[in-house]
């Protein structure tokens, strides 16, 4: 059996889900309450299981934005959302007109239908 780690008293470490994790984190960083009195709320051991928290949560969610957890770099204007939906659509309306013009000259059913197999060998 392994030794404990030195300041666990023979006890094992508790361990909290993620998600609490980042909710407490969360409501630190805002400001509104400190450390010992959300210790006391959610009846934590000491302030310093908080602090854990705020750390862990800075190394592992530092990049991304409050939105979501979408990495900032991703998140774009409304504007910029809708020109790609627009080139979006035009580009497949294009390859459609061209699958379509092929189909007629070459006389071929270019699109591949649902539920074809494959040939016997």
């Amino acid at each position: 059996m392994e030794k404990p780690r030195k300041g666990m008293n023979g006890r094992r470490a508790d361990s909290y889900e993620e998600t609490f994790k980042i909710a407490v984190a969360q409501e630190y960083l805002t400001g509104k309450l400190s450390q010992s009195q959300l210790a006391a709320k959610y009846n934590l051991h000491n302030s310093n299981t908080v602090y854990y928290f705020v750390r862990w949560y800075k190394e592992n969610y530092e990049t991304f934005s409050a939105v979501g957890g979408v990495p900032s770099d991703i998140v774009k204007s409304d504007s910029q959302l809708e020109e790609q939906l627009h080139l979006a659509n035009l580009k497949i309306t294009a390859l459609e007109m061209l699958i379509k013009n092929a189909e007629l000259e070459l006389g071929v059913d270019i699109r591949k239908k649902s539920g074809t197999r494959p040939p016997a060998k």
